[in-house]
């Protein structure tokens, strides 16, 4: 008898078999987790049930929140298992499903974030979703927890809604849903999907979200513009737009919460440094004033509470308040190589010597991103560190930021016989206070009650006249404070856990950092440079030998005890731009051999022939209710820029084959042309492709 394939049961919890540790981490609670798959989907169908999707990431303090309080709480349960079907996904490892849903989330709520959780049709249409939903409470309609205004509802009210509402109004469920994906269609056909909003009866307020809205924006003129309309003038509006979102006291631009937003600041930053056409358009002056914009966030992001001062290891994501002084604990790696690029310019602006300002702070991320527990034992980088960790050996409970948080007694318990001058010294310079520095946290919760995250609040020369100390005095107080609490936290705290997933598209950021930072400090840090370089070199060396399938022309996405995911189109524009930086630092040639097969490989996969640019995704990608462009940057620079540059870049070096370099040449400037309208509305959207705009119009600057 032929041996028969025996299919997953969907009465098991099947979390157990991804290759995400997120989803790994939800395989023994009582939900039985489905995988996006033809079984799940196909369930959902047969039983004509709603699709429970949830969206997350590992290192997510509200995901792992949400697991703890809703996902372990026997009745959600249990309505989650019989009228749903419950489907887990890592965003990191399917960002296509995740983008198009956030989409949806910021066009009718305002906001988004994560835990992204959404209830789909069988069809995977939307019906509705929100992020992150409090846990029941005993009366099953107020918080227990305190993370929320009193009116947000619970998770439990939402499901015993949703099931209720499923079943009775299941005819205007599916037509609305349907009517929201052709919206959804409609907006990214155009580009303008996130700056639109979507009007329908079912977008009840219910969901509370964790990240700003995208800015505003008008809905596109119908008219067709010319790809000659598209010049240098969009890059003086774009500048009037951000530069009129500068926060002159806190640095950073916009409101609360805040973001690093690298594309943003690398924009402005390059404004002075592009070649003078672009100074004679925006303005001398106005150029100039955008680096004094960028240096004075950078100073404010190097001194806030988003810099492990302790520790050394990077940055956190965001900041809860203005002044950078309340972070969310999550780490993302590719958060932290886009910042290290971004402070090697600011360094190199400041001469790019020893002495120069931002010079400590580059070592220090270039540090963090060569060593482990980041750099991983094959090669490749991990994909971030939790925000929850446990305080001490022993505990029994994680909590959010309690490897970085000290309490005034903890503090000073670390200078003790003869070295409390030391300690006094440095709590003034951290600002480490008796009742805890972490008001908005503590406000929420009271796990940050009398609890401090070191930050900047006074310089060494404000020290030195606080406490009549020379400077070198003060300084070299606060490099033996470092030291003692640097080796306390060591010994009693518990580092976050990593998510060791390699992700592709992320090691070729990382990659193009650590090139670019190899380069800048060759001639004053030759030890740190080669670190870097050799860094880069295996990071790229794993990518070509685990994750890039030769002889299918495949690029992986993802691996962690193998690959698994095949790339998307950021994935193939963010290791080729890697793959050209390393190339450059290093005159490797089989290097730009690889990124001309990636090259090939994303034009036949991602590009649309029809309208120019790049798809997220290929036309079959699975599970996917509609196809987009990502043209507007995020945290992350957008796929279409990136890849309109790789391919001006790749042009130039392919000089020798005559046709390939004009084929670039003219597939990267229809790439630009395909959001021409979108620019010439709002510029500011699109940082990285008025990069493309510069390169088109003046060539490409080496």
């Amino acid at each position: 008898m032929a041996a028969s394939y025996a299919r997953p049961s969907m009465a098991m919890n099947r979390a157990a078999s991804s290759k995400s540790p997120f989803v790994q981490g939800l395989a023994s609670g009582p939900v039985k987790w489905q995988l996006l798959d033809s079984l799940s989907v196909d369930e959902a169908k047969r039983q004509n049930k709603l699709i429970f999707l949830h969206i997350g990431f590992k290192s997510c303090h509200f995901c792992r929140l949400m697991a703890r309080e809703s996902f372990a709480h026997g009745e959600c349960a249990a309505i989650l298992n019989d009228s749903f079907v419950p489907v887990v996904v890592d965003r990191e490892q399917r960002p296509d499903i995740d983008a198009i849903y956030m989409n949806y989330i910021q066009a009718v709520n305002k906001v988004g974030g994560w835990p992204l959780n959404l209830f789909l049709t069988p069809q995977l249409e939307p019906v509705f979703g929100g992020t992150y939903w409090p846990g029941p409470r005993p009366s099953s309609s107020h918080l227990t927890v305190h993370h929320h205004d009193d009116d947000t509802p619970d998770f439990l009210t939402i499901l015993r809604k949703l099931r209720t509402t499923w079943i009775q109004q299941q005819p205007r469920c599916r037509l609305e849903a349907s009517e929201i994906v052709a919206q959804l269609r409609e907006f990214a056909a155009e580009g303008t999907l996130g700056a639109r909003g979507l009007g329908t009866q079912q977008s009840w307020d219910l969901a509370r979200g964790r990240a700003p809205p995208q800015p505003d924006a008008s809905t596109r003129s119908e008219s067709l513009v010319a790809p000659s309309e598209l010049d240098l003038d969009q890059l003086e509006e774009a500048y009037m737009h951000i530069a009129g979102s500068f926060d002159p006291v806190c640095g950073g631009f916009g409101l609360a919460p805040k973001f690093l937003t690298p594309p943003k600041l690398a924009f402005m930053l390059q404004l002075d440094r592009w070649p003078a056409a672009v100074q004679d358009v925006v303005g001398h002056t106005e150029c100039k004033q955008a680096t004094d914009m960028v240096l004075f966030t950078l100073r404010k992001i190097r001194d806030g509470a988003l810099h492990d001062h302790i520790g050394g290891t990077g940055f956190s994501r965001c900041s809860i308040t203005a002044d950078w002084t309340v972070p969310n604990f999550e780490k993302l790696v590719v958060d932290n190589a886009l910042l290290l690029g971004l402070f090697v310019d600011a360094w190199k602006i400041k001469g790019g010597q020893p002495q120069s300002e931002f010079y400590h702070v580059v070592l220090e991320l270039a540090s963090y991103l060569t060593s482990a527990p980041i750099l991983l034992p094959h090669g490749g980088l991990a994909s971030s560190e939790a925000a929850d960790s446990y305080h001490s050996h022993g505990d029994k409970d994680m909590r959010q930021g309690a490897c970085y948080l000290w309490t005034r007694p903890e503090f000073e318990s670390v200078f003790v016989h003869g070295d409390e001058s030391i300690g006094h010294v440095a709590a003034a310079h951290w600002n480490i206070v008796d009742n805890g520095n972490l008001d908005e946290l503590h406000k929420r919760n009271r796990d940050f009650a009398h609890q401090n995250v070191p930050y900047v609040s006074k310089t060494p020369h404000e020290l030195a006249r606080q406490f009549s100390l020379s400077v070198a005095t003060v300084e070299r107080y606060v490099a033996t404070a470092k030291q003692k609490l640097r080796g306390r936290r060591q010994v009693d705290r518990v580092r976050p856990e990593i998510d060791d997933k390699v992700v592709a598209g992320y090691n070729g950021l990382v990659i193009s950092a650590l090139a670019r930072t190899a380069a800048a400090l060759r001639p004053v840090s030759p030890e740190m440079a080669q670190t870097c370089l050799a860094t880069a070199k295996s990071a790229a060396s794993f990518i070509k030998s685990s994750l890039w399938d030769a002889d299918a022309h495949v690029l992986y996405r993802i691996w962690r005890d193998g690959r698994e995911t095949e790339g998307f189109a950021d994935d193939y524009a963010y290791v080729i731009q890697g793959l050209l930086h390393l190339n450059r630092v290093s005159a490797d040639e089989s290097l730009v051999a690889l990124a001309h097969a990636l090259q090939e490989t994303q034009i036949q996969l991602f590009h649309d022939h029809a309208a120019g640019a790049f798809f997220s995704t290929p036309a079959d990608a699975p599970h996917v209710v509609l196809r987009l462009k990502d043209g507007i940057d995020t945290a992350l620079p957008a796929t279409n820029a990136v890849s309109a540059q790789n391919l001006f870049w790749l042009a130039a070096l392919l000089q020798n084959d005559a046709d390939t370099s004009a084929h670039y040449d003219a597939l990267a400037r229809t790439t630009v042309d395909a959001f021409e309208a979108e620019i010439l509305q709002h510029p500011w959207l699109f940082p990285g492709l008025l990069g493309g705009i510069v390169i088109a119009r003046l060539g490409l600057q080496q």
